[in-house]
Protein backbone atom coordinates (compact mmCIF):
# COMPACT_ATOMS: atom_id res chain seq x y z
CA UNK A 1 0.00 0.00 0.00
CA UNK A 2 2.68 2.54 1.02
CA UNK A 3 6.28 2.06 -0.05
CA UNK A 4 9.11 3.25 2.22
CA UNK A 5 12.17 5.06 0.91
CA UNK A 6 13.60 5.63 4.39
CA UNK A 7 14.56 3.12 7.05
CA UNK A 8 14.04 5.63 9.90
CA UNK A 9 10.34 4.78 10.25
CA UNK A 10 7.79 1.97 10.22
CA UNK A 11 4.14 2.47 9.39
CA UNK A 12 0.96 1.01 10.75
CA UNK A 13 -1.64 1.22 7.99
CA UNK A 14 -5.41 0.96 8.28
CA UNK A 15 -7.36 1.11 5.04
CA UNK A 16 -11.05 1.80 5.61
CA UNK A 17 -13.46 0.90 2.81
CA UNK A 18 -17.12 1.66 2.17
CA UNK A 19 -17.37 4.03 5.11
CA UNK A 20 -20.05 6.52 6.08
CA UNK A 21 -18.73 9.36 8.22
CA UNK A 22 -21.14 10.73 10.84
CA UNK A 23 -20.77 14.40 11.71
CA UNK A 24 -19.66 13.53 15.23
CA UNK A 25 -18.58 10.63 17.40
CA UNK A 26 -20.76 11.28 20.48
CA UNK A 27 -19.66 8.32 22.63
CA UNK A 28 -15.91 8.88 22.32
CA UNK A 29 -14.47 8.84 25.85
CA UNK A 30 -11.49 11.00 26.82
CA UNK A 31 -8.31 9.24 25.63
CA UNK A 32 -6.26 7.35 28.21
CA UNK A 33 -2.64 8.19 27.36
CA UNK A 34 -0.62 4.96 27.28
CA UNK A 35 2.16 6.03 24.92
CA UNK A 36 5.30 8.09 25.44
CA UNK A 37 5.88 11.32 23.42
CA UNK A 38 9.61 10.47 23.33
CA UNK A 39 8.86 7.60 20.93
CA UNK A 40 7.58 9.93 18.22
CA UNK A 41 10.28 12.50 18.95
CA UNK A 42 12.81 9.78 18.01
CA UNK A 43 11.39 9.82 14.48
CA UNK A 44 12.19 13.52 14.12
CA UNK A 45 15.66 13.23 15.68
CA UNK A 46 16.47 10.31 13.32
CA UNK A 47 16.36 12.69 10.33
CA UNK A 48 17.91 15.69 12.08
CA UNK A 49 14.63 17.54 12.72
CA UNK A 50 13.74 19.36 15.94
CA UNK A 51 10.37 18.04 17.22
CA UNK A 52 9.82 21.21 19.24
CA UNK A 53 9.88 23.34 16.09
CA UNK A 54 7.20 21.47 14.17
CA UNK A 55 5.60 19.25 16.79
CA UNK A 56 4.39 15.75 16.03
CA UNK A 57 0.60 15.88 15.73
CA UNK A 58 0.23 13.50 18.69
CA UNK A 59 2.19 15.81 20.96
CA UNK A 60 0.35 18.92 19.77
CA UNK A 61 -2.98 17.22 20.59
CA UNK A 62 -1.74 16.16 24.04
CA UNK A 63 -0.64 19.74 24.76
CA UNK A 64 -4.18 20.93 23.93
CA UNK A 65 -5.61 18.46 26.44
CA UNK A 66 -3.17 19.52 29.15
CA UNK A 67 -4.25 23.15 28.61
CA UNK A 68 -7.88 22.11 29.06
CA UNK A 69 -8.81 22.88 25.45
CA UNK A 70 -10.01 19.39 24.53
CA UNK A 71 -9.54 17.74 21.17
CA UNK A 72 -10.80 19.57 18.08
CA UNK A 73 -14.08 18.14 16.78
CA UNK A 74 -14.01 17.70 13.00
CA UNK A 75 -16.03 14.59 12.13
CA UNK A 76 -16.33 11.06 13.53
CA UNK A 77 -13.33 9.65 11.63
CA UNK A 78 -10.91 12.49 12.32
CA UNK A 79 -12.05 12.63 15.94
CA UNK A 80 -11.41 8.87 16.35
CA UNK A 81 -7.97 9.18 14.71
CA UNK A 82 -7.07 12.06 17.05
CA UNK A 83 -8.27 10.00 20.02
CA UNK A 84 -6.02 7.06 19.03
CA UNK A 85 -3.08 9.38 18.33
CA UNK A 86 -3.26 10.93 21.80
CA UNK A 87 -3.73 7.57 23.50
CA UNK A 88 -0.74 5.95 21.79
CA UNK A 89 1.32 9.16 21.49
CA UNK A 90 2.10 8.31 17.88
CA UNK A 91 1.46 10.64 14.95
CA UNK A 92 -1.36 9.58 12.66
CA UNK A 93 -2.22 10.78 9.18
CA UNK A 94 -5.76 10.43 7.84
CA UNK A 95 -6.34 10.74 4.10
CA UNK A 96 -9.15 10.35 1.58
CA UNK A 97 -7.91 7.32 -0.36
CA UNK A 98 -9.86 8.30 -3.47
CA UNK A 99 -7.95 11.60 -3.64
CA UNK A 100 -4.59 9.81 -3.67
CA UNK A 101 -3.21 9.22 -7.16
CA UNK A 102 -1.13 6.08 -7.69
CA UNK A 103 0.81 4.21 -5.02
CA UNK A 104 1.95 6.36 -2.07
CA UNK A 105 5.56 6.47 -0.97
CA UNK A 106 7.09 7.78 2.26
CA UNK A 107 10.37 9.57 1.68
CA UNK A 108 12.22 12.67 2.83
CA UNK A 109 11.00 15.93 1.34
CA UNK A 110 13.09 17.50 -1.42
CA UNK A 111 14.26 21.12 -1.61
CA UNK A 112 11.31 23.42 -2.18
CA UNK A 113 8.66 20.77 -1.56
CA UNK A 114 5.63 21.92 0.38
CA UNK A 115 1.86 21.59 0.43
CA UNK A 116 -1.17 23.46 1.66
CA UNK A 117 -1.94 21.91 5.04
CA UNK A 118 -5.36 21.65 6.63
CA UNK A 119 -6.26 25.09 7.87
CA UNK A 120 -4.67 26.46 4.67
CA UNK A 121 -1.21 26.86 6.23
CA UNK A 122 1.88 26.14 4.13
CA UNK A 123 3.79 23.01 5.23
CA UNK A 124 7.47 22.98 4.25
CA UNK A 125 8.67 19.40 3.70
CA UNK A 126 12.34 19.82 2.84
CA UNK A 127 14.29 17.23 4.86
CA UNK A 128 11.11 16.04 6.61
CA UNK A 129 9.06 12.90 6.22
CA UNK A 130 6.74 13.27 3.25
CA UNK A 131 3.98 10.97 2.04
CA UNK A 132 3.77 11.46 -1.72
CA UNK A 133 1.67 10.22 -4.60
CA UNK A 134 1.79 10.83 -8.36
CA UNK A 135 0.61 14.43 -7.79
CA UNK A 136 3.18 15.25 -5.11
CA UNK A 137 3.32 15.40 -1.30
CA UNK A 138 0.12 15.02 0.71
CA UNK A 139 1.02 14.16 4.30
CA UNK A 140 3.54 13.92 7.12
CA UNK A 141 3.60 13.28 10.91
CA UNK A 142 3.00 16.96 11.71
CA UNK A 143 -0.02 17.92 9.59
CA UNK A 144 -2.19 16.53 6.78
CA UNK A 145 -2.77 18.27 3.47
CA UNK A 146 -5.82 20.12 2.27
CA UNK A 147 -5.82 18.07 -0.97
CA UNK A 148 -6.35 14.65 0.65
CA UNK A 149 -8.19 15.67 3.83
CA UNK A 150 -11.19 13.72 5.06
CA UNK A 151 -14.50 15.29 4.02
CA UNK A 152 -18.10 14.16 4.71
CA UNK A 153 -18.23 12.52 1.25
CA UNK A 154 -15.12 10.35 1.87
CA UNK A 155 -15.93 6.67 1.28
CA UNK A 156 -12.45 5.13 1.47
CA UNK A 157 -9.70 6.29 3.82
CA UNK A 158 -6.03 5.64 4.42
CA UNK A 159 -4.89 6.00 8.04
CA UNK A 160 -1.12 6.00 8.58
CA UNK A 161 0.56 5.56 11.97
CA UNK A 162 4.14 6.87 12.00
CA UNK A 163 6.48 4.99 14.38
CA UNK A 164 10.16 4.15 14.84
CA UNK A 165 11.36 1.03 12.97
CA UNK A 166 11.49 -1.07 16.15
CA UNK A 167 7.96 -0.17 17.28
CA UNK A 168 5.78 -3.30 17.71
CA UNK A 169 2.48 -1.82 16.38
CA UNK A 170 0.78 -4.15 18.87
CA UNK A 171 -2.25 -1.83 19.19
CA UNK A 172 -3.03 -1.76 15.45
CA UNK A 173 -6.06 -4.05 15.83
CA UNK A 174 -7.37 -1.79 18.65
CA UNK A 175 -6.97 1.25 16.35
CA UNK A 176 -8.84 -0.52 13.53
CA UNK A 177 -11.66 -1.34 15.97
CA UNK A 178 -11.98 2.25 17.20
CA UNK A 179 -12.05 3.55 13.63
CA UNK A 180 -14.64 1.08 12.34
CA UNK A 181 -16.84 1.84 15.35
CA UNK A 182 -16.70 5.51 14.35
CA UNK A 183 -17.54 5.10 10.67
CA UNK A 184 -18.74 1.54 9.98
CA UNK A 185 -17.26 -0.11 6.90
CA UNK A 186 -14.33 -2.53 6.61
CA UNK A 187 -10.84 -2.13 8.06
CA UNK A 188 -7.68 -3.64 6.54
CA UNK A 189 -4.76 -3.23 9.01
CA UNK A 190 -1.16 -3.91 7.90
CA UNK A 191 2.38 -3.00 8.97
CA UNK A 192 5.04 -1.62 6.60
CA UNK A 193 8.69 -1.85 7.66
Amino acid sequence: MVRLETDAVSLGIVVLRDIAIPVEYPDLPPPAVTGDPAVTRRLYHAIGQDPTRNRPSSEALLRRLKKGLGLPRINALVDAVNHCSVALQLSFGCYDLDRISGSPVLRLGRPGEAYEAVGHRPMNLEGRYALCDDLGPFGNPTMDSQRTRIVPETRNALVVIFAPPDHPHDRLVWVAGVLTTAVSGRAEPTIVR
